[in-house]
C-alpha cells in the first residue's frame, strides 16, 4: 500500500465531527445552495468541504462535453468549476484553463490523462488537495470520482476530506451523483476514528486505511482495505496482511 501509516497525525479528516445535521431549517439550506451556486469565485476558509458535503448529492452537473481535453480534465473541469470556493478546486480549474501558462509556487499538478486521473496538491500545506478519477462501466458510462482532502497541521478537529461519486451518461452530457457509493466507505469505516483515501493512478481499486487513534501516546494502529472495482461499482474487502 501507498499509504504512509502516521500520515493521518496530521491530515486526520475529521470525518465524524464534520458530518452536517439533517434538521437544518430552509433558510440556512437556502444559503448553502446558493453559495454552491457561485462559480468562478474567490476561495474561501477552511470548512468549504463541509458545504460541499451538505448539497452534491442532490446536484446533477452537466457541460463536459464542451469542455476541451481528455476526459479526466473535462470531469474535472465541470467539478471544480461547480465547487471553486474549495481553494484546491480553484487552483486545479485554473490549471485546466491554461494548462501551459499554469505557474502557482504553492500548488503542484499531477495530470495522468492516458490512466484518467489528475490530482492538484499543496506544496507547503498538510494534504490540501483533491484528487479525480474516472472507471470505463460495463454499461458504457464512465464512474468518475473525486476526494477532497483539508488536514490541520495543529488540530485534527479543523481537518476535513470528502470522496464523492457521478455516473456520467455521455448521451445526456450529465453527471449524476451517485452517494451509495461514498456511504458504504463512510458506513464501513465508522468504526475508525480517522479514514484515509486513495484513488488510483493505475489500476482500478481504490485504497483505504482506517485508524484506531491512541492520542496521548501518539500513535495508532491501522487497518487497509481494498475497494476493488467490479466493472460497474466496488466491493469493500479487507486487505490481505
Amino acid at each position: 500500500m501507498a499509504l504512509a501509516a502516521f500520515s493521518f497525525m496530521l491530515t486526520a479528516c475529521g470525518n465524524k465531527q464534520a458530518k452536517q445535521p439533517n434538521n437544518a431549517d430552509n433558510n440556512k439550506q437556502e444559503v448553502v445552495d446558493e453559495r454552491t451556486q457561485e462559480e468562478d469565485s474567490p476561495a474561501s476558509t477552511p470548512g468549504d468541504i463541509g458545504v460541499i458535503r451538505s448539497v452534491w448529492s442532490r446536484n446533477p452537473i452537466s457541460g463536459a462535453a464542451a469542455v476541451d481535453g481528455k476526459d479526466i480534465e473535462r470531469f474535472a473541469y465541470v467539478f471544480c468549476k461547480k465547487y471553486s470556493r474549495y481553494e484546491p478546486n480553484q487552483v486545479l480549474l485554473s490549471y485546466l484553463k491554461n494548462p501551459k501558462g499554469f505557474n502557482n509556487e504553492d500548488y503542484e499538478v499531477d495530470n495522468h490523462t492516458n490512466n484518467g486521473y489528475i490530482k492538484c496538491m499543496g506544496r507547503f500545506q498538510v494534504s490540501y488537495d483533491v484528487t479525480g478519477c474516472y472507471w470505463n462501466r460495463n454499461n458504457g458510462h464512465k464512474l468518475v470520482a473525486f476526494w477532497m482532502e483539508e488536514g490541520h497541521e495543529s488540530d485534527p478537529n479543523l481537518a476535513d476530506n470528502l470522496l464523492v461519486f457521478y455516473d456520467y451518461d455521455s448521451a445526456t452530457d450529465m453527471m449524476t451523483p451517485e452517494p451509495a457509493l461514498s456511504e458504504a466507505i463512510d458506513n464501513a469505516m465508522d468504526q475508525y476514528d480517522e479514514y484515509s483515501i486513495v484513488l488510483p493512478d493505475k489500476g482500478k481499486d481504490i485504497e483505504i486505511v482506517g485508524y484506531m487513534i491512541d492520542y496521548e501516546n501518539d500513535s495508532a494502529e491501522s487497518t487497509y482495505y481494498i475497494y476493488r472495482w467490479n466493472g460497474n461499482d466496488f466491493k469493500l474487502e479487507k486487505a490481505k496482511n
